[in-house]
């Protein structure tokens, strides 16, 4: 049972590309156009990604039964939705004893999407940051990014560690879209905002340089997936848990560039669902923030009621000059199915 949700929106003030015979010649142009669809990725057709943010598997065993709950209704309606990946978008899992990892466990329920037919993608948090399990992030899914080199197109990833830091950004192309997720995500002890660790080897050099050399097949092809969202909002409260006035006006002149490339940036961190469109300094939009609520149940401002556990999914047609992105909000309630 679940239910499709309308996107929350929330819109600051401040956000207000000699001669052959016919015989040869036909074989040639039979043999060039069977090489193009080997060689071109396919469009004309449309797919599913799934999105879960911040499941906190920390030993809670609540959070850890809807965590399964979520990676259940993805299995179970792979092919009704066409979901074909999912993204789980940081806040994951960290700590535990140390023969039973709480990032040990979160691994292997993800791994049955695996068993089931659908690629997931990590995405580090700040949790895992704060709670000192950056290295351990690593080398626990160290294999599994092996996995993906090797299944998705153009996949690239930055060596780690870099200055101390072992910071995770890669990306990779699927069906005509580029997904890029850079880690942006601050270092400092206690720190709960976003950083783009703008130094050689950092992210944001290799973010940039990502995006410049990147395919752009198609209008709106760029999507960005990070733990904390690319925006601010004028309010100080809630900008110390994104990103810093001079971060931002890096960020907005750099994919003003691009504008007509990048889609969305998907985000968790806040612990709702929100909407936000980043506007140039003249107000044109440079793209949009699409933050999707954990999948365990917290009220967050400016919630008045938290509908509980939520799974995002987002149908791409990729069939016209522009990509386009069908966005659903599911609240799903807690079964217990058999789990494979």
């Amino acid at each position: 049972m679940h239910q499709s949700l309308n996107e929350p929106q929330f819109v600051p003030e401040t956000l207000v590309p000699p001669r052959a015979d016919k015989k040869t010649c036909f074989s040639k142009h039979l043999a060039l156009l069977l090489l193009c669809a080997v060689v071109h990725p396919a469009y004309g057709e449309t797919f599913s990604f799934a999105i879960i943010a911040d499941p906190h598997i920390d030993g809670n065993p609540d959070r850890r039964a809807k965590f399964e709950t979520a990676v259940d209704w993805i299995i179970s309606n792979r092919e009704s939705k066409d979901i074909e990946l999912t993204f789980v978008l940081g806040d994951i899992a960290w700590g535990g004893p140390r023969n039973n990892r709480n990032l040990k466990t979160a691994k292997k329920i993800l791994d049955r999407l695996e068993k089931n037919g659908i690629t997931y993608i990590p995405v580090i948090g700040d949790n895992e940051i704060q709670y000192r399990c950056e290295k351990e992030f690593e080398d626990i899914f160290k294999p599994h990014y092996k996995i993906l080199a090797g299944r998705l197109d153009n996949w690239r990833k930055a060596s780690a560690p870099v200055a101390g830091r072992y910071l995770q950004n890669f990306s990779f192309d699927y069906k005509g879209c580029h997904f890029v997720c850079p880690d942006f995500i601050t270092r400092k002890a206690g720190g709960e905002a976003g950083e783009l660790h703008d130094f050689a080897g950092g992210s944001w050099p290799w973010f940039k340089n990502d995006i410049e050399q990147c395919p752009k097949p198609k209008k709106e092809n760029i999507v960005i997936m990070t733990h904390i969202g690319m925006f601010s909002t004028g309010f100080k409260f809630v900008d110390r848990f994104v990103y810093s006035r001079s971060d931002m006006d890096k960020i907005k002149s750099f994919l003003g560039g691009y504008k007509d490339n990048v889609d969305s940036n998907y985000a968790g961190h806040f612990h709702l669902n929100w909407y936000v469109p980043v506007w140039s300094e003249l107000f044109i939009p440079i793209y949009h923030v699409r933050v999707t609520d954990e999948t365990w149940s917290k009220i967050q401002w400016p919630e008045t009621e938290d509908p509980g556990l939520t799974v995002r999914w987002v149908q791409v047609d990729n069939s016209g000059p522009k990509i386009s992105y069908n966005q659903n909000i599911e609240t799903i309630a807690e079964e217990t199915p058999d789990r494979k």
